[in-house]
């Protein structure tokens, strides 16, 4: 599963061995990838490789809204309701954005002028927890909701190591404070800043991880006790053949910080890339894509050109 660090070796040469991590915890190589594959996973783009489904909340007769726990809720895609006939109805009106009004029905008829759903709106979106999605109209029966959705993108994030231990059956467990689901088993860990023992530095495979321990496949760990950082370094779950794409954007970015005109030329090779995998993506949304890059390269020219033309009245 290709990473980060693979990404900086990559980028490297095109840069003359420029550092791509000279600040704190891998600044500014992780928040650069993580700028793109927020870009990739946000919406409006929908990939089936990001996509899952939900259908653990059911409806109430006469109850709106709904909470639904989904730690990994990016944006909802399509909803529809099952009934206890196995019939399925799709929801047609689904918001992500726009809510849907609180509703109370005056009774009129058995059903109090409650009927199946035909609008769902997500409400409120806890990150990390749940959502609350509210019904329009209220329900008049028990459905089984079941939500088609995009997972939120998962940042590369730093988390702090306090000590390393010294390898044991070709393991090292480093001590510090982790967030697991950050940290999955057979997906990479990048280790940054141990000092005495540059062994415990590198990028390796996840042995396992819980919120004290972070277990990784380093035979040359050596016990070490100082600040440094660990951090989840696989492009997961972008797949590895869309590389292309997070590797031109990455090495337009490190050129750009350097002032390299051929920042522009590899930002046209992502966007490039980006199509060529595009298929079954709208016209819209190749569009938000295409104009969130094209834009910030616009922004970052004018930016640049700010910066040139007040060293040059400093120094009239």
């Amino acid at each position: 599963m290709y990473n980060l660090q693979q990404s900086i070796n990559w980028a490297n040469p095109y840069i003359l061995y420029a550092p791509l991590t000279p600040g704190v915890a891998g600044e500014p190589a992780v928040s650069t990838a993580t700028l793109i594959r927020d870009s990739l996973l946000s919406p409006p783009l929908t990939w089936p490789w990001n996509r899952k489904e939900d259908s653990s909340v059911s409806t109430v007769a006469g109850t709106q809204d709904y909470t639904v726990s989904l730690t990994d809720f990016g944006f909802l895609e399509k909803a529809s309701l099952s009934d206890g006939a196995g019939n399925v109805y799709e929801i047609k009106d689904v918001y992500n954005n726009l809510p849907l009004s609180m509703t109370t029905t005056a009774i009129s008829g058995s059903n109090g002028g409650r009927s199946r759903p035909t609008a769902c709106a997500v409400l409120i979106s806890t990150p990390g927890t749940s959502i609350k999605i509210r019904m329009m109209p209220v329900p008049e029966a028990v459905y089984t909701i079941n939500l088609t959705y995009q997972v939120a993108p998962v940042n590369f994030t730093p988390n702090v190591i306090t000590a390393a231990g010294n390898a044991s059956a070709g393991n090292t467990s480093y001590t510090g404070t982790f967030t697991p689901a950050l940290f999955v088993a057979g997906q990479a860990a990048m280790i940054l800043e141990f000092v005495t023992h540059t062994v415990n530095n590198g990028t390796f495979t996840i042995v396992s991880c819980n919120a004290t321990t972070l277990v990784v496949a380093n035979a040359a760990g050596v016990s070490e006790t100082n600040p440094a950082y660990a951090i989840n370094a696989s492009w997961y779950p972008i797949p590895d053949s869309y590389n292309d794409i997070y590797n031109w954007l990455f090495l337009s970015e490190a050129l750009s910080v350097m002032d390299d005109p051929r920042s522009q030329l590899y930002r046209q090779r992502g966007i490039a890339a980006f199509l060529a995998k595009s298929s079954g993506l709208t016209e819209m949304q190749k569009n938000v894509f295409i104009q969130q890059w094209l834009n910030y390269n616009r922004e970052t020219q004018a930016v640049t050109l700010q910066l040139q033309q007040a060293h040059q009245a400093r120094s009239v």
